[in-house]
C-alpha cells in the first residue's frame, strides 16, 4: 500500500480482484488436476515433480503462483458451543472492538453464526427431493455472514487496515439482505411453514440490522482516525 491508508472502496476493488484471481487459479487447478492428477503414492520428488508442473502450467495461463495473497485473516474456528441464548439477545452493544478481541465477543458475529448453524441442521434434514436452488442459495447467503464478519474481525481495527475490516462487513450485510430476499420466496415452498418462516425471517431480520450497525461503527471507527 505504500503508506497510503485505504477507504472502504479501495479495499472493495481490492477484493473482487483477489476473488477474480481466486476464481482462475480454481479453474486452472481443477483443469489441470483432471489431466495431470498428483501420484499420491509416489513420494516427496513425485509431489514436488508435479508442483513444478502445475506451477509453470499457471504461469504459461498467465497466473503467478508465487505472488501469493496476502493473509491478512484466519479463518480458523475454534468449535466451542455458542450459549442457547435468542439472535436478538446476541445482537447487544459491542465494546470498543480490536483484533486482541476474541471473534466470539463480536455479538453480530454470533447470532449470524448460531443461525447457520441452525439453518444448515434444518435443511440438511430435508430430503433431497425438496432442496430447490433457492434453499441452496438461501443457506449459502446464511453461511457468509459470519464468514465476511470473521474475515473483516482477521484484517484488523488499525487505521490502514479498517477499511478491509468495513468491506467484508458490507459484504455480510450484502448477504444478510439477500438472504431475507430469498427467504421471502421460500415462504410458499412445500418445506416451509408460517411458524418457521416467521421465526427464520425474525432471526435474519434481527443479523441484518446488527450488521448494518455495525458497518456504521466501523465507519465512525474510520472517519474518526481512530486505532
Amino acid at each position: 500500500m505504500d503508506g497510503e491508508i485505504w477507504d472502504e472502496d479501495q479495499w472493495e476493488a481490492f477484493l473482487k480482484a483477489t476473488d477474480r484471481h481466486l476464481d482462475r487459479y480454481m479453474a486452472l487447478l481443477f483443469r489441470f488436476m483432471s489431466e495431470d492428477p498428483p501420484d499420491r503414492n509416489g513420494g516427496s520428488s513425485a509431489r514436488k515433480a508435479w508442483e513444478v508442473r502445475f506451477h509453470t502450467y499457471l504461469l504459461s495461463n498467465g497466473l503467478y503462483p508465487d505472488a501469493s495473497f496476502p493473509r491478512y485473516w484466519d479463518e480458523t474456528d475454534d468449535g466451542e458451543a455458542l450459549a442457547a441464548d435468542d439472535d436478538a439477545a446476541l445482537l447487544e452493544p459491542d465494546d470498543a472492538a480490536d483484533i486482541s478481541m476474541p471473534l466470539e465477543r463480536l455479538s453480530a458475529y454470533r447470532a449470524a453464526r448460531r443461525c447457520a448453524r441452525r439453518v444448515l441442521t434444518w435443511s440438511n434434514a430435508l430430503p433431497g427431493s425438496l432442496k430447490d436452488s433457492t434453499l441452496v442459495q438461501f443457506c449459502a447467503h446464511i453461511t457468509q455472514i459470519s464468514g465476511n464478519l470473521a474475515k473483516g474481525h482477521g484484517i484488523g481495527y488499525e487505521m490502514d487496515m479498517i477499511g478491509g475490516n468495513i468491506a467484508c462487513a458490507k459484504r455480510a450485510l450484502a448477504a444478510a439482505n439477500a438472504a431475507l430476499e430469498l427467504l421471502r420466496e421460500m415462504r410458499g415452498a412445500e418445506y416451509m411453514n408460517e411458524a418457521l418462516y416467521r421465526s427464520l425471517y425474525e432471526s435474519v431480520f434481527h443479523i441484518r440490522n446488527g450488521v448494518g450497525i455495525y458497518v456504521q461503527e466501523l465507519r465512525a471507527r474510520f472517519d474518526l482516525g481512530v486505532d
